[in-house]
């Protein structure tokens, strides 16, 4: 998932930007969530900071604060290197700034013409959803494609935890570092699929062995590093060992 940060001085551009932003994502169905949006560089950071998706920055480069938004881009990209940074501003010239300051922009959008923004907004998103996918595909046996409906969830092995088998019939929910998700399918067909980091570990749940922080073999429970536990069946101890 890609989260999305608006940083934007003037409240009324603000909305404006939050509400094309959200459109866009709700009508293209793309994996990311608007994270925040905000006047606060030094807000926008702390989420930055909490964050474990990639994310996609909409940045003012005026933000009458002791830092403007290409220091706030400088201090992005040593939290997010894989982030977007996109700039939108009624300054075109400073866009060589971008440039000097070293922040790898991925764009430079112009506040004059307000019937341009919208559209502006939606290529660079759509191309930032394609480099995501395409640096994901990259390597195909590091990454787990769920179809719900239109929408393709692309998520990394190392963010999976474990599946576990839904109580809602043919369905299985996918648990990952940050969010679940159910979808359509059964465990014995699942497992032959994954890698050797998964292991069926209980005829309800199928564990990444990545994420396990420990496992109580006298209660058969598996710990994740998250906090979340699964199960651990007793004739299935000694392949997890």
């Amino acid at each position: 998932m890609i989260d999305i940060y608006i940083c934007e001085d003037d409240k009324k551009q603000l909305n404006v930007l939050e509400k094309y932003i959200s459109e866009i994502i709700m009508f293209e169905e793309y994996d990311m969530q608007l994270a925040l949006a905000t006047n606060n560089p030094y807000q926008l950071l702390e989420y930055s900071r909490r964050s474990e998706n990639v994310g996609l920055y909409f940045l003012d480069i005026e933000l009458s604060r002791e830092i403007n938004g290409l220091q706030l881009a400088q201090e992005i990209r040593r939290l997010d290197p894989r982030g977007f940074i996109i700039f939108i501003t009624s300054h075109s010239e400073m866009s060589f700034l971008t440039f000097q300051y070293k922040v790898e922009a991925l764009d430079f959008i112009i506040k004059d013409n307000p019937v341009k923004i919208r559209p502006m907004i939606q290529d660079c998103i759509m191309n930032v959803n394609e480099k995501y996918l395409s640096s994901l595909n990259s390597n195909r046996n590091k990454i787990f494609s769920i179809a719900i409906g239109n929408k393709r969830i692309v998520i990394d092995y190392e963010d999976i935890l474990f599946f576990e088998t839904s109580t809602n019939f043919h369905k299985v929910i996918l648990h990952a570092q940050n969010r679940s998700i159910e979808f359509n399918a059964q465990l014995k067909e699942l497992g032959p699929t994954l890698d050797s980091s998964f292991y069926r570990c209980h005829r309800s749940y199928i564990v990444n062995r990545n994420n396990i922080k420990e496992v109580d073999f006298t209660n058969c429970i598996i710990h994740m590093n998250n906090g979340e536990t699964c199960l651990l069946s007793t004739r299935l101890k000694k392949g997890l060992k």
